[in-house]
């Protein structure tokens, strides 16, 4: 029974030798959380807004006579120039912004007037 006593003692003193249990969380200092600011700037009225000049040097996005041509599955651009009788170059000056290696199914191209 010594021995236990001996031995509950040595922890208590272990215990208050290190500080005596749980140690206190120290209080969070006071942050000053600053005051919201308008981030948000008024657009100006659509009558303000520049309109940027017209690029003369691009192909036309629609079509002069009307023409267009809806990609199937397995359309390929040389393929569509054929069966419209037109030059691969010529379908892909009307359509500058088509890359001929991802075109999908479903897009409009614009046909060129055959020559």
């Amino acid at each position: 029974m010594r021995h236990r006593l001996a031995i509950l003692l040595a922890g208590a003193l272990l215990v208050a030798a290190c500080g005596g249990g749980a140690t206190p969380t120290p209080e969070p200092s006071p942050v000053v959380t600053p005051a919201p600011t308008d981030i948000f700037a008024q657009s100006p009225a659509p009558s303000e807004v520049a309109s940027p000049a017209p690029d003369v040097s691009a192909a036309p996005t629609t079509p002069v006579d009307g023409t267009t041509y809806t990609v199937k599955a397995g359309d390929t651009m040389w393929a569509i120039s054929q069966k419209l009788g037109i030059t691969v170059k010529a379908l892909k000056d009307a359509n500058p912004t088509v890359d001929p290696a991802k075109m999908r199914i479903g897009s409009v191209l614009i046909i060129p007037p055959k020559p």
